[in-house]
């Protein structure tokens, strides 16, 4: 039985990958971290690069740029955010991102598109 999701590997244009990483951090906090030389020589073989952001649980999402990017309208990714949401909601819309938030069973969930186009669903107080 699975215990948690250990990463998300998400699909970002070639010449979009730095902002959409940068995005990661600035607003979401999650920081670029070295998958090590094994795991780079296996992206690598395969004709590929692969970049890694982790949280503090140590959830990871990974950015595979490529040319053959496209976003699929009904995928998301949603993230459970610890910290009241206010703080990050403010770093999105002053950042230019809209964001769209309903509450659902005691919670709030915020929707915002990413630099690459894919949506995220982050879900807190």
């Amino acid at each position: 039985m699975p215990r948690s999701v250990h990463h998300v590997n998400l699909s970002v244009p070639e010449d979009g990958a730095r902002a959409e990483g940068d995005w990661l951090v600035a607003m979401l906090g999650y920081r670029e971290v070295d998958g090590g030389p094994e795991i780079t020589a296996l992206v690598e073989s395969m004709g590929r690069r692969v970049w890694w952001f982790e949280a503090d649980d140590g959830s990871q999402v990974h950015l595979s740029p490529g040319a053959d990017h496209a976003v699929v309208p009904a995928a998301h990714t949603a993230v459970r955010l610890d910290d009241d949401l206010d703080p990050c909601i403010a770093r999105l819309e002053t950042g230019g991102f809209a964001t769209r938030t309903i509450a659902f069973d005691g919670e709030r969930h915020v929707f915002v598109t990413d630099p690459a186009g894919n949506l995220w669903e982050l879900i807190g107080r």
